[in-house]
């Protein structure tokens, strides 16, 4: 039933795209539901008429969650609501109450991980009060910026990109809101930006480091066996490669591990045992070979191997076994941290054994690379023969699905890795037009049931591919978002009066690849079909066509000038890029 839904979803989006490009009049219902009277005014003409309370002894979120509401208050109204403590003498009759107060515990607003998850929250209002209380103090924050987004139009687009409108009055209606996240863990991007979007992995709030307390992306034998440290004492902690055990200068492939040798496995568990000890209260630590190949050819290490699987398989059971073993070690002290092991291109699949199962203590983060990047999961759509041809490294996502049915059978601790931003098309600085996957796709792995999302992102990159990193990070943190509303919304305040035109520049490479319908990986196509077949002589017009009008329609607003320019950078660097590969 879910396929079917998805495939429908998937014509839907087609023709969305293809005859309602630039209609941001004709709007779908609005991104957020609005609050219902009885109203209580908070700001009149400027002047504050109520104010934030927050604990007798606040914790550094709570602090930091009534200062950011305070601040975008001002922002909009120029009114400063003052932020008191509980005991203090109040000055107004209406209180926006933050955080674990005396008075959410009478009102009974009771955290919990059913109805709140890690870091959700509930917003209830009362007579005089609106009380905003998380699962903990970075669910209130959370909560906080909730409000603002939905009650007070603000909007995170991108790094030093945000929206508010004006207004010297605001009031607030009757809320009754008990939210939880559609991921446990969140990670798009680093940073404020996505403490913003409620994400809760490598988030900071005023350079304070907060959310999830977790140590190391991905690849980690380096880090964690460092060649320098090691190789020449003993070089028979390395992998054999060719008959030799070598190391290179890189820093990040090669310098593989023998995962079969025991002393390799106790080494590498007592590694992380001691970071655990100097960081005890480390969440979560990452497990995982380097990237790239060159991966143990000795005897031991390749009797481990499952004979005849395919390249997705090639070293799945050896990493499986060795993952076991030093997981095993390490949850002897420390049973609460999570060890986040890779499914990755060669260990993607799991193995083949029935007695297999990880760790309780285990994640593992299952790699959306080297399926496909062009068609939604569980549509279908992926078709040899006519979408793509067979190759060794490339599965279609129809088999990507039974890979995460499969590890979602052995592990309640599923992550997904998701390529957004993927660096086949980066590295030609090319846009990768992936908004008709990710719509459907972010749903489709919470209903799955997958507990924590990331995709790559590039701060640098935000002028490129920042539709993408917004949608992926709205969708990360509420999956049921109306995405034609969330478009719509995003260019009529992101770019105002040219909104239409620069939905048409986006949008019309959405189409384009819908149109072109090849399946794209790592593994089947490379930057050089997909310039050609994406970027049409049709396309390049249209987008040139939305850019000069978005260009003549934001002229009196350096905003959306400056906006309107990163497309336009967007642009140059596409014509840029296409002539020197030889396409124009």
């Amino acid at each position: 039933m879910m396929k079917c839904i998805n495939y429908y979803n998937y014509i839907f989006v087609v023709l969305f795209l293809g005859f309602c490009v630039s209609c941001v009049k004709n709007k779908p219902k609005t991104l957020y539901e609005p609050d219902r009277g009885p109203f209580s005014q908070i700001v009149q003409s400027g002047q504050s008429l109520s104010q934030i309370i927050i604990p007798a002894k606040p914790t550094y979120l709570e602090e930091f969650a009534a200062t950011e509401l305070q601040k975008y208050i001002e922002k909009i109204s120029d009114a400063s609501i003052p932020i008191i403590k509980e005991d203090e003498t109040r000055e107004y009759p209406f209180s926006i109450v933050l955080g674990a107060t005396k008075k959410s515990d009478e009102v009974e607003i009771q955290p919990n991980e059913a109805g709140m998850g890690r870091d959700g929250f509930e917003i209830k209002s009362l007579k005089d009060d609106l009380i905003i209380r998380g699962r903990n103090d970075l669910g209130t924050l959370f909560g906080v910026y909730e409000l603002l987004e939905r009650y007070f139009e603000v909007r995170w687009f991108m790094p030093g990109e945000e929206y508010y409108p004006r207004s010297n009055n605001l009031e607030l209606g009757q809320i009754n809101l008990i939210y939880k996240p559609s991921f446990t863990f969140r990670w798009v991007g680093r940073g404020e930006w996505p403490l913003h979007q409620r994400m809760n992995c490598f988030i900071n709030a005023e350079g304070m480091d907060v959310g999830v307390n977790w140590k190391w992306h991905f690849h980690t034998f380096r880090r964690l066996m460092p060649p320098e440290l090691y190789y020449e004492e003993h070089p028979e902690y390395f992998a054999m490669v060719n008959g030799e055990r070598t190391i290179t200068d890189s820093r990040s492939s090669g310098n593989q591990l023998c995962t079969s040798n025991p002393d390799v496995i106790r080494e590498v568990a007592k590694n992380l045992i001691d970071t655990l000890n100097v960081e005890p209260d480390i969440e979560i630590i990452t497990l995982a070979p380097n990237d790239g190949r060159g991966f143990c050819e000795c005897e031991e290490c390749s009797s481990l191997d499952e004979p005849g699987r395919d390249w997705h398989a090639g070293y799945s059971n050896r990493l499986a076994i060795f993952n076991r073993e030093v997981s095993a070690i390490v949850k002897e002290k420390y049973p609460y941290v999570l060890i986040k092991v890779g499914a990755y291109a060669m260990y993607a699949r799991p193995p083949l054994s029935e007695d297999y199962k990880p760790e309780d203590n285990q994640i593992i983060q299952l790699c959306h690379l080297y399926f496909c990047h062009t068609h939604p999961l569980g549509s279908n759509m992926c078709k040899e023969g006519e979408t793509y041809e067979s190759s060794p490294e490339y599965q279609p996502n129809q088999e990507f699905e039974k890979i995460l049915d499969q590890w979602l059978d052995l592990s309640p601790h599923l992550f997904v890795y998701e390529y957004y931003s993927i660096d086949g098309m980066g590295r030609a600085n090319l846009p990768w037009p992936m908004v008709h996957n990710m719509r459907s796709d972010i749903p489709y792995y919470r209903d799955k049931g997958v507990e924590g999302f990331y995709t790559q992102q590039s701060d640098n990159l935000f002028y490129r591919l920042g539709l993408n990193y917004y949608i992926a990070a709205k969708l990360c943190w509420n999956a049921d978002l109306n995405v034609d509303a969330l478009i719509n919304d995003y260019f009529e305040k992101f770019y105002g009066k040219a909104a239409e035109p620069m939905k048409e520049f986006y949008m019309s490479m959405e189409e384009s690849m819908l149109e072109w319908n090849k399946c794209s990986s790592y593994g089947l196509q490379g930057v050089t079909p997909i310039g050609i077949d994406l970027f049409t002589p049709e396309l390049i017009e249209k987008m040139e066509q939305s850019l000069i009008t978005a260009e003549s329609l934001s002229v009196d607003d350096e905003i959306i000038v400056r906006r309107v320019a990163m497309a336009r950078r967007v642009y140059n660097e596409t014509i840029e890029s296409l002539t020197e590969l030889g396409y124009l």
